[in-house]
């Protein structure tokens, strides 16, 4: 009986919010909305909401604001 490979279990909060930021920030900036606001709102808004305006012809920065 062979063993199975050790699934890595340990999580690093800080590194894993800071992934999951610049997740958000990239979905962001490729719905338009410029590199330093998708920065700046980050954990702020919900991209899901800024994705759905956008898909309806909203352009991404009044989206940003309606969201927000």
């Amino acid at each position: 009986m062979t063993s199975s490979p050790r699934l890595e279990t340990s999580f690093d909060s800080r590194r894993d919010q800071r992934i999951v930021r610049e997740w958000r920030e990239e979905r962001l900036r490729r719905l338009g909305v410029p590199p330093a606001h998708a920065a700046l709102f980050a954990d702020r808004v919900d991209w899901h909401a800024i994705a759905d305006l956008v898909a309806r012809g909203c352009p991404p920065t009044l989206a940003l604001k309606i969201v927000h």
